[in-house]
């Protein structure tokens, strides 16, 4: 394991023998990289969503699988989301979830352990974002 650093100085822990980049104890760049396998182009995800959804992680004491983190523009269209869409902006994370019960409890700690003000229900995941050029408030897809 080595370190590499970011612009203003912070410790990026990165394992080669697994080839991940840890972002924090929980969370690793590659689980917010684009699906469509682009490379990211331009687009950072932003270090406040990761430290929030680390600061839930904590809490909830489970694994938190991330679905969609960055989603280039091209890859965002291919799935029919919106070009407004946080996750261009790397603003946006969703997260697995499928049954009722681990939806509440995600949910309860989003709002109390993370500072998340933004937060989509699907039956397939819950969507947060720290985009504070949107409406803040919980939608359901």
């Amino acid at each position: 394991m080595y370190f590499n650093y970011t612009i203003d100085g912070k410790k990026l822990y990165t394992n080669k023998e697994r080839g991940v980049t840890q972002l924090t104890n929980h969370f690793t760049k590659e689980e917010f990289d684009c699906k469509c396998g682009c490379g990211n182009g331009d687009i950072v995800i932003s270090e406040k969503l990761v430290w929030e959804l680390e600061c839930v992680r904590e809490a909830y004491k489970k694994p938190m699988r991330i679905t969609s983190g960055i989603r280039c523009l091209a890859h965002n269209r291919k799935i029919g989301s919106r070009d407004t869409s946080s996750h261009v902006k790397g603003l946006a994370a969703d997260i697995h979830c499928t049954d009722m019960w681990t939806r509440l409890e995600l949910v309860r700690r989003l709002l109390r352990d993370g500072e998340f003000e933004r937060i989509g229900i699907n039956k397939q995941f819950i969507h947060v974002d720290v985009d504070y050029d949107k409406p803040r408030g919980i939608f359901v897809y």
